[in-house]
């Protein structure tokens, strides 16, 4: 068992022990309430790891290494950035598209990269949300405010890898 597991194991634990306390109606509104999200999740969980796989087979592990290996430097960074940006997907497939691209031999700046552009320019919601909603002034204005932090996080953690080494989930 992994640290991460267990340290949600004992939430959850905790969690259920404080609804017991506040009595039987909190514990079993909240069991119903899970119930609820994991048959939204699941779905799209299941779904996500297969196209997951499908990528996996798609994408050479020499085509990932050369652009998003250890190997590419600050190109590797240059590159997630891009990647990220243009993902069309919501939270489930980008992180199985991380996972597949680790497997794949991205380095650990590359993959960090990766997910802060997707989480600050994704241009699905770009174009779905926020321009629609708050306007291109609005947009101007934050996309030039967070334009830095991709290349500074995948920078940052590009320096942080010359001094702690980093392993990947399931490498051992």
């Amino acid at each position: 068992m992994n640290i991460g597991l267990a340290v949600l194991t004992l939430l959850l634990i905790g969690l259920v022990g404080l609804a017991r306390i506040r009595g039987e109606d909190t514990l079993s509104r909240a069991a119903v309430r899970a119930v609820e999200q994991f048959a939204k999740l699941g779905p799209k969980l299941f779904c996500a790891l297969i196209a997951a796989g499908f990528i996996a087979k798609l994408i050479p592990s020499g085509f990932v290494a050369a652009y998003l290996g250890a190997e590419a430097g600050l190109w590797a960074v240059l590159a997630a950035v891009i990647a990220g940006l243009f993902l069309p997907a919501g939270p489930v497939v980008a992180f199985s598209v991380a996972a597949v691209l680790a497997q794949a031999g991205a380095s650990v700046p590359a993959l960090v990269a990766f997910i802060t552009s997707w989480t600050l320019y994704a241009a699905h919601r770009i174009f779905i949300y926020e321009l629609p909603l708050l306007g291109p002034s609005f947009l101007r204005l934050r996309a030039v405010s967070v334009l830095i932090m991709p290349f500074a996080a995948g920078a940052m953690a590009l320096l942080t890898g010359a001094f702690v080494s980093f392993t990947m989930p399931g490498a051992g």
